[in-house]
């Protein structure tokens, strides 16, 4: 029982299974930055209303930064505690004696775990932040050296229209751009101090919860104890920020793995990033994108192991809630391993011009751009369609391609037709007819491969400004009281 901050009411040593049952050492172990945080700066708030002194306050500190070191160097077992506010909470009595026992003075671990949970998604936040605008950096570059290569869009997975790859590939900056919307939005959902709510009903003590935001670099106070303890929509937030980006980059690459199929054979994944078949002499595989794929269903899995962790739970802390670390663990791992591989795999592709170009002169790409040219000439769209869509089926039977028909023929099917058509739907023709600005005409994709580098600018500044709203240990254990 020597280890068990509760001691006191129950007078058993715990079962043994149930001891392994209840710990979650092995999992909030990783938590144990923003707890030795979260202590300090209570710590510093007691000092203030008298419960500490200052010479014992300078000792707490002093104590907390040798615990730092001593778990950063593996120096503690953390394996004989409950969890990580045990294990600081004990290991601080061994450093600076009965001091210690004033620290939980006015807390609860019920809000030192959200406190925890919120600083660490605040930093996951960053991470992922800083990974998705080099992935926008990396398709951006792609789409600049690449503004001339032409290729086929695809819906319903058969050949629909030409299209520029780069007006393919900021595609995706345009959904990265919407997650790092969602996640910014998530670092200021949890930039609400939680401490000062203790176990539900609020501390017992007068605590300065001013200082403590101050200290702990928090945006705003949370303003009800009940709700504060029992909450975890941020964590809900930020998981769904997650299986959303990975869906997205599962979408990636999916076409990727198409697109670098022998059938396509429109890019080539570089070595680096393949592997073998164990039986398959000739097998290159295009495995780490297989399991970015499979990953997103590893992230939506845990979103919704968390609604189901919540749903139907009494108000306040119940201990259900101590499973969520496990899942907002995975949810972050997967989802940040996942974006670093993908930018250095997204950076090495290759394009095979000659594949791509040699897959736009099959399946009628320019069959749009025939009937559009009807329409401007005087036909209505729904007769240019039906008239094109005639004339496709011809050129399939026949098995011959558009612009093997002459002019005499054309006329049979609309009068409209001239000689400039043949001009007018070439491919290059049918990437500059889109000049709406959401198209894929090449100064239109120009002008939006320029504001995409402005908004990167935008975020990396953004990015910056978040940074200097964390705490660090370093700077909380530097209060000195006036």
């Amino acid at each position: 029982m020597e280890n068990k901050i509760w001691k006191g009411r129950i007078t058993k040593n715990t079962d043994k299974e149930a001891d392994k049952f209840t710990s979650s050492i092995e999992i909030d172990k990783n938590l144990y930055i923003y707890d030795l945080m979260g202590t300090a700066a209570h710590a510093a708030g007691l000092e203030k209303i008298g419960i500490l002194s200052k010479k014992q306050l300078e000792k707490i500190f002093y104590g907390l930064e040798k615990i730092k070191d001593n778990i950063e160097k593996n120096h503690i077992n953390i394996n004989q505690y409950e969890d990580i506010h045990s294990l600081i909470e004990n290991e601080l009595g061994k450093v600076v004696g009965d001091i210690s026992m004033k620290v939980h003075t006015g807390r609860s671990r019920n809000d030192q775990i959200v406190l925890d949970e919120k600083l660490f998604i605040k930093d996951a936040v960053i991470n992922i932040l800083n990974g998705i605008t080099e992935i926008q950096k990396t398709i951006l570059n792609i789409a600049e050296n690449k503004i001339n290569i032409i290729i086929p869009a695809y819906t319903h997975m058969q050949k629909a229209q030409p299209v520029l790859l780069a007006h393919y590939l900021m595609a995706y900056f345009t959904k990265f751009d919407r997650d790092v919307l969602s996640f910014s939005v998530d670092f200021e959902k949890c930039d609400y101090l939680p401490l000062g709510a203790a176990a539900c009903t609020g501390s017992g003590f007068s605590l300065d919860r001013n200082l403590l935001k101050r200290l702990l670099k928090f945006k705003n106070l949370d303003s009800n104890s009940m709700d504060i303890v029992g909450n975890r929509d941020f964590i809900l937030d930020f998981i769904y920020s997650c299986t959303r980006l990975m869906l997205h980059l599962s979408g990636f690459s999916e076409d990727l793995i198409i697109y670098n199929s022998s059938e396509y054979s429109f890019i080539e994944i570089d070595e680096d990033f393949c592997t073998g078949s164990s039986i398959m002499p000739q097998k290159k595989n295009p495995d780490i994108l297989e399991l970015v794929r499979g990953k997103y269903s590893i992230v939506m899995g845990n979103l919704i192991q968390l609604l189901n962790l919540l749903k139907g739970l009494t108000s306040t802390y119940n201990r259900d809630l101590q499973e969520d670390k496990k899942i907002f663990f995975s949810a972050y791992i997967e989802t940040i391993t996942s974006i670093e591989i993908f930018k250095r795999l997204l950076g090495k592709i290759k394009f095979n011009n000659d594949k791509i170009k040699k897959s736009l002169k099959e399946g009628f790409l320019e069959a749009t751009d025939i009937a559009d040219y009807l329409v401007k000439k005087g036909e209505s769209f729904r007769k240019s369609h039906n008239i094109v869509g005639k004339i496709i089926r011809f050129c399939i039977d026949k098995e011959i391609k558009f612009k093997d028909l002459k002019l005499k023929e054309l006329k049979k099917y609309s009068p409209y037709f001239d000689n400039d058509i043949y001009g007018k739907v070439d491919i290059e023709s049918c990437i500059s007819n889109k000049k709406v600005d959401c198209g894929t005409e090449i100064n239109q994709v120009n002008l939006n491969i320029a504001a995409g580098n402005k908004r990167i600018g935008s975020y990396k500044n953004k990015i910056t400004e978040l940074v200097k709203r964390i705490p660090r240990f370093e700077e909380i254990i530097e209060y000195r009281s006036s």
